[in-house]
């Protein structure tokens, strides 16, 4: 009660405009942070400490006042487009350090509601290998004027995150290796709900959201008994939980990157020594890659007791209520393919699909080439379907039933790269975030007029997420978003509304007969 007498009290000196900073005390310490209009901003919080291939060290508290005006390091990483090409185009992308465990929390500039704000946990994406919390595109501004907290957050990424050693294993008090990425994401939870009070924040109403990569660690984290207690719903934007690997394999792709570090397997203090540098580009987060990059989160028998969809096709997992849903045209973001002549061919894509499908490659083959008079179209829904689509709503269908799962599919084409992009992959973003005009988003856009245009859809997405994270159904407009199996989705568009669920008709080589 104290600390929300307090920030009551701040917030009417931000109504006689009196401030430019504003203070807070939660329960680790004092924290300070930025007026930004109607939205306060509290950037490079750290919620936990990093030491190579251990558990993250919990910050409980503080001393003195921790002023959070800027962003913190971003965790080592290969670098994912909007890093890499960030800072060709003048953005601000913070310094990596392998003490990169920070988090940053957006608040609405008003007084909290009764019990006070849902809290939104946003968790990035990147292919394991890179990304940030930190990054323009999930400035958290625009959801929290909707009324909600927003948090983003950082984890290990790439080796650093998701390296697997018997070595490590060994010297685990846990008998746990190759989760360091998600352990890291726990701590963030746990942080959140230990602090998020002082900022008037709700915590036991906590959301966690995430895409691609992001989607995916909480898909798995739902499998984890770590994971009680630390959300209570999830968003899953185009990932599922098919992307963890076992032990043993995770062991073989280790051998291979010892090779190319020159460290032998079980000697730590070899790999302990290498620069962070050169383990953060052992991968290269490309998106036509992710299924060959070696790092990924592991079926470790702690963290992940089971490869996920098998604990949830046998009844295990959090029964949270959920929204999932996945872009039209996930894999179009491979815009490689455009000039490969290898992938506008029929040959090119059959070779492709006997080198990933095996004995299964005639009954895939012959379902694609009846769907498209295109190879080309017919190698984007292929591996749209079976990496991303198809997956994430695979989940919500083994997670529905005890409580409510809801159902959405993002069809937004750019009129500027309509054919090229289509709906592709984290295209729903900017809307999420309302991050339009932000490098690389503003590109889909250009014209004052197609932002115009988009307004609406937008505001439609931040209005769904919020209510979903307020403990409603998730409202677009008047009616609520259709649940799963109901036969209807939330078709996401400049004209938004119904549609008629197409999972079973895409995704019947992946599971949806199987699950409905």
């Amino acid at each position: 009660m104290k600390r929300l007498t307090a920030l009551l009290i701040l917030l009417s000196a931000l109504a006689l405009g009196q401030a430019q900073t504003v203070r807070l005390h939660l329960p680790g310490g004092w924290v300070e942070g930025r007026v930004e209009g109607d939205v306060l901003s509290f950037k490079g919080i750290t919620y936990a400490h990093a030491q190579r291939w251990r558990e993250p060290e919990v910050v409980e508290s503080w001393p003195g006042v921790l002023y959070a005006y800027d962003y913190g390091p971003i965790c080592p990483q290969s670098g994912d487009i909007t890093v890499r090409f960030g800072r060709l185009f003048g953005q601000y992308v913070p310094a990596a350090s392998e003490d990169c465990l920070n988090l940053n929390v957006w608040v609405p500039a008003a007084a909290p509601p009764p019990g006070g704000w849902p809290v939104m946990v946003f968790v990035h994406g990147g292919s394991f290998t890179g990304g940030s919390g930190s990054e323009p595109i999930y400035d958290g501004s625009a959801l929290a004027r909707r009324g909600a907290i927003v948090v983003t957050i950082n984890y290990r990424l790439g080796a650093l995150g998701f390296l697997a050693l018997p070595a490590l294993a060994a010297e685990d008090p846990h008998g746990s290796t190759g989760n360091y990425g998600l352990l890291d994401q726990l701590a963030a939870f746990d942080w959140v709900r230990r602090q998020i009070a002082g900022f008037g924040g709700d915590p036991e109403n906590v959301t966690a959201f995430g895409e691609s990569a992001g989607a995916m660690s909480l898909c798995s984290l739902l499998t984890s008994p770590l994971a009680e207690g630390a959300f209570d719903r999830v968003i899953l934007e185009s990932g599922g939980c098919n992307f963890v690997i076992g032990r043993e394999e995770a062991y073989a792709r280790a051998a291979r990157i010892a090779e190319r570090v020159g460290c032998p397997m079980d000697d730590l203090n070899c790999w302990r020594a290498l620069p962070a540098s050169e383990l953060a580009g052992l991968s290269r987060s490309v998106e036509t890659d992710f299924e060959k990059d070696p790092l990924k989160p592991v079926q470790d028998g702690y963290v992940l007791p089971a490869f996920p969809e098998e604990a949830l096709a046998a009844g295990g997992g959090l029964r949270l209520p959920l929204l999932v849903g996945a872009n039209a045209n996930e894999y179009r973001l491979d815009l490689t393919a455009l000039a490969d002549p290898e992938k506008k061919s029929w040959r090119g894509f059959e070779r492709l699909v006997n080198e990933k499908e095996g004995e299964r490659a005639a009954e895939v083959l012959a379902h694609y080439r009846s769907r498209f008079d295109s190879a080309l179209a017919a190698y984007y829904a292929y591996m749209s379907e079976r990496i991303l689509f198809c997956p994430t709503y695979r989940a919500g269908y083994l997670l529905k039933g005890q409580n409510p799962v809801y159902g959405y599919v993002f069809e937004y084409k750019s009129p500027h790269w309509r054919e090229a992009l289509g709906s592709a992959h984290g295209m729903e973003l900017p809307f999420v975030f309302d991050t339009r005009r932000v490098w690389p988003f503003w590109i889909l856009f250009v014209t004052e007029a197609e932002l115009e245009r988009t307004d609406e859809l937008a505001a439609v997405m931040q209005r769904a997420w919020v209510s979903f994270a307020r403990g409603e159904a998730p409202r677009a407009g008047m009616a609520p978003a259709p649940q799963l199996g109901s036969g209807w989705l939330l078709g996401l568009d400049v004209r938004w509304g119904w549609r008629p669920d197409v999972w079973p008709e895409r995704c019947q080589l992946w599971g949806a007969s199987e699950y409905q």
